[in-house]
């Protein structure tokens, strides 16, 4: 337990709550383990978060804005899908319970927390620029983004899970990616 100084108790339970999950999981998490961890009373944690789902919200809303950041980075210069891609494998990978918060049952009713359905919703548009420019249909109307999630979600899932091994993981996946085609939609025509 480190003793807890003054300062941003909220950001200090954040780092804690990350902390458990990455070393025993998801269900390790708790408000009063994560205050323990900080070194303050649970009254204290239950100032900031009603609840486990509240604070377990706000971790999965850090991670999709550390998930946007990643990608925007990598989508600068030459096949900017291939490259956002595997940032996005990247994270998951390094992200393993975090990702696996992100996208998991505990917290599919996104609308209850705001700055979660706004975070997770700047990693969807994202993925919807990143197929194409031209279509800015929402990501469940555009079947060349939902493709492209799809492949990429599903081998960042692979690799977390295990069915990758490990040392050539990212390899693998940029192998995949620079073979595989996505579908572009159609350009409108000009009209005279």
């Amino acid at each position: 337990m480190r003793s807890y100084r003054h300062g941003n108790l909220p950001v200090a339970l954040l780092a804690a709550a990350r902390e458990i999950l990455d070393e025993n999981g998801l269900q390790a998490v708790g408000l009063r383990e994560t205050a323990r961890r900080v070194g303050v009373s649970a009254t204290a944690a239950y100032r900031h978060f009603t609840n486990k789902e509240d604070l377990l919200a706000s971790v999965a809303a850090q991670g999709f804005h550390e998930l946007a950041e990643a990608m925007q980075g990598a989508t600068r210069g030459a096949n900017p899908l291939i490259r956002g891609g595997l940032a996005y494998i990247e994270f998951a990978n390094q992200n393993r319970g975090l990702f696996r918060l992100m996208f998991g049952p505990v917290l599919a009713e996104r609308s209850k927390y705001p700055a979660l359905q706004a975070a997770s919703a700047g990693v969807e548009a994202m993925l919807v620029r990143g197929v194409t420019d031209l279509d800015s249909r929402s990501l469940n109307d555009n079947l060349a983004a939902m493709a492209a999630w799809g492949l990429v979600h599903g081998l960042a899932h692979l690799i977390v899970d295990g069915f990758f091994p490990a040392a050539r993981a990212m390899v693998q996946a940029e192998e995949i990616l620079a073979k595989v085609r996505l579908p572009r939609p159609p350009v409108s025509e000009p009209t005279s």
